[in-house]
């Protein structure tokens, strides 16, 4: 199984990804774990495979096993090609999606995690075979691109968003465009969901201290701050989860920080993926 990791820039695509590069290695699955730049790899388990995809090696790399060494091998160290590989629209996604299906091709793994680009991007980078078709071109190309169409058809993505309105927004687009396209796509990571700390009599202790308490100006901001914070972040959490159960979606509730990342996270991850892990 191949999954690809997508959402709006900052909505932690990385975070999300490793979490579940982990998961699938910690149930004892081989894991491939396609990647770019970002800090939090460092906290990727050791037994998972790490692969950093660099556009220039793999469009070399594809050159040699297309092509005879008297043609790739000049090619590719030309500065034509170096040129070329950087400044033609799609190409760098056609390379990378193409070094995916690669790898998967190969089945050397169980499974396979791409912490991807945003939502737009990728999105571009999917429909690459299906124009590549209709463009009429044929041999050994034709037939990568076949295959690659294959891939893409039963790939699995996975959406991050965030308890927030304008991600909310960006996310519905994309997953309507999806969609349309006929992908595979029906979980969410709910990134930063906030649950809430306070048991109900709290929040009335709290409300009842503001009114009635004998507090000074500092005490007392502090106490709404905390009100504030408790009822909106828990409130907008679960606004959210609900839009997207609505959607039709499986959501999994990514806790806002990583103390809330307890047992109860780990088994809810048991129940979404326990046909694949």
């Amino acid at each position: 199984m191949f999954f690809i990791i997508t959402g709006k820039g900052g909505v932690g695509k990385s975070t999300c990804s490793v979490l579940l590069a982990n998961y699938l290695s910690y149930k004892g699955s081989t894991v491939l774990y396609h990647y770019s730049v970002s800090p939090v790899y460092r906290f990727v388990d050791r037994r998972v495979k790490m692969y950093y995809l660099d556009v220039e090696e793999e469009s070399k790399e594809y050159l040699k096993i297309k092509l005879p060494f008297f043609l790739w091998y000049p090619l590719s160290r030309s500065s034509i090609f170096r040129v070329f590989s950087r400044l033609i629209p799609g190409f760098s996604e056609l390379i990378i999606l193409g070094k995916m299906w690669y790898d998967f091709y190969n089945k050397k793994y169980d499974f396979y995690v791409f912490d991807a680009f945003p939502t737009g991007q990728i999105l571009s980078m999917l429909k690459i075979p299906e124009a590549g078709l209709k463009s009429d071109v044929g041999g050994v190309v034709r037939s990568d691109f076949e295959k690659m169409y294959d891939f893409v058809k039963n790939l699995r993505l996975i959406l991050v968003s965030v308890p927030e309105q304008i991600v909310y927004e960006e996310s519905e687009e994309f997953i309507t465009s999806a969609r349309e396209y006929g992908l595979n796509l029906d979980t969410v990571f709910l990134n930063k969901f906030y649950r809430r700390n306070l048991l109900e009599q709290d929040l009335d202790w709290i409300e009842m201290i503001l009114i009635e308490g004998k507090l000074n100006e500092k005490e007392r901001q502090e106490f709404k701050d905390m009100l504030s914070f408790e009822k909106f972040f828990s409130e907008s959490s679960e606004k959210f989860y609900q839009k997207f159960i609505d959607l039709g979606f499986n959501v999994v509730k990514v806790p806002f920080s990583f103390s809330g990342m307890t047992q109860e996270f780990f088994s809810n991850l048991d129940g979404f993926f326990k046909d694949f892990a």
